[in-house]
């Protein structure tokens, strides 16, 4: 069931009633879960007087809630807000070379649905098409009362030079056709935010508590091929057209070179290994000390090197993420071995960044039902 355009008139006349202090609330609110007014007066340097009046204007419009918890033998319980479930959803769609993923999350974090089909995916129009037919089958479940901030879409590529629209490596040609404002936010009657996989990765954790703990950060995704983006004071670095964060470009463009990717990791163990090569065997294989996934971690320390300094040099960003879909015993490996380098005169060198290993492999996921409410916080 395709929603009506009730739908957006209901969001807008709720987000008609906010404004950017109330968001603030919000997004502390669903990066922590719960938190009381202490909490979040703190974080977000309102007043408790104007905090008071948000809170209660929120929960007027049944938004968030109060709860409390005892906090001990002494004082009264402390008061806690949550997000209320079941008034805002964000739906996602992750376009991936070997799957497609329909995510259904509520504002408050739950995942209420998730359609996935694998398979190979050679052209855009196959692609659309399997998505649009999950994303139907999503709305058929969503339940009415539900009202939609809007659908993220994430995909591996680069923005071009047309709003919107962006080139994939599978069928560049036909992923550069693609209206996304037409094919899914006028069909569905809501925004539609398109990221490429590295910056939809980013937001998603930006939202998380790790994420919101730091001033700025790069975040390498480890999929079939390299992603990145980059987050300064919680706002995604974009660029003119969109294409900041393009690590991927600063790595030899050898096919042979390894590169730290599962695509590049799986090439190579099937060269060397005389049997099927799965996340398991790797796994295994790694934690038996293979010399031939220790070759390729070595190989792959190496060309990290320029692209890690590059990003010291131009960004100096506080931490470097690494996460995505390569085993997280090679992504720990490789924060490890890595040596990120800046300037440095004489015997004085300039502070650099810390590697974190982000160890939720669906970031990307949530990340991009993340997009619409990112948007919909760092709106005015």
């Amino acid at each position: 069931m395709v929603p009506g355009n009730s739908t957006l008139e209901s969001v807008l006349q709720i987000e008609s009633q906010l404004h950017i202090s109330h968001k603030k609330v919000l997004e502390y609110l669903k990066r922590h879960n719960k938190a009381t007014r202490a909490e979040i007066a703190k974080a977000t340097g309102l007043s408790n007087q104007t905090l008071t009046r948000l809170t209660k204007q929120l929960i007027d419009l049944n938004i968030i809630s109060e709860d409390s918890k005892v906090s001990g033998l002494r004082g009264q319980p402390a008061i806690y807000l949550r997000i209320i479930s079941g008034v805002f959803a964000c739906i996602g769609i992750v376009f991936e070379h070997d799957r497609i993923v329909v995510l259904v999350d509520d504002l408050s974090g739950e995942n209420l649905i998730r359609l996935s089909k694998e398979g190979t995916f050679l052209t855009a129009e196959l692609a659309i098409k399997s998505a649009t037919a999950m994303l139907n089958e999503a709305y058929s479940k969503i339940p009415s009362a539900l009202k939609t901030l809007g659908i993220g879409i994430s995909i591996s590529g680069f923005f071009t030079n047309i709003e919107g629209r962006i080139c994939s490596q599978q069928d560049p040609q036909g992923w550069s056709k693609i209206d996304w404002q037409e094919t899914f936010a006028h069909k569905y009657h809501c925004p539609c935010y398109v990221e490429n996989d590295g910056c939809a990765a980013s937001i998603g954790f930006s939202l998380s508590k790790a994420g919101a703990k730091l001033h700025s950060f790069f975040l390498l995704l480890f999929t079939l091929d390299i992603g990145g983006g980059f987050v300064f004071e919680g706002q995604l670095v974009n660029g003119t057209y969109g294409n900041a964060g393009e690590i991927a470009a600063l790595f030899s463009s050898d096919l042979n070179s390894a590169r730290p990717t599962e695509g590049s990791l799986y090439n190579y163990l099937n060269k060397v290994w005389e049997e099927p090569v799965t996340n398991e065997n790797i796994v295994s294989a790694f934690n038996q000390k293979d010399t031939n996934i220790k070759s390729w971690i070595t190989a792959c320390v190496e060309t990290m090197k320029f692209p890690l300094k590059s990003i010291q040099s131009l960004l100096d960003p506080e931490a470097i993420i690494f996460t995505g879909r390569l085993p997280i015993e090679i992504q720990q490996e490789l924060s490890e071995k890595v040596v990120v380098s800046g300037p440095s005169y004489g015997d004085v060198y300039a502070p650099t960044p810390t590697i974190l290993v982000d160890y939720d492999q669906n970031i990307l996921e949530k990340g991009v039902t993340a997009i619409p409410a990112f948007y919909f916080f760092n709106g005015s």
